[in-house]
């Protein structure tokens, strides 16, 4: 059955990407909010925030597929 182990071992390597994409994703998002707070027009504060939270959306999304 060694290609069972394989494929485990594929599976938890492709999991173990997914949850750093994640996590790269919820920092880029924190990272917009934070550079929203300086001397930004309110259009361009306004498309980065709706950018952060599309962002935000998609983990929340994904997550909740997983568990589905």
């Amino acid at each position: 059955m060694s290609s069972e182990r394989e494929l485990r071992h594929a599976l938890g390597n492709t999991q173990a990407e997914n949850q750093a994409l994640k996590s790269m994703i919820n920092k880029a998002a924190d990272r917009l909010e934070d550079v929203v707070e300086a001397d930004c027009s309110s259009d361009e504060q306004e498309k980065a925030l709706s950018t952060a939270k599309r962002l935000r959306t998609a983990v929340r999304l994904s997550d909740e597929k997983k568990q589905d």
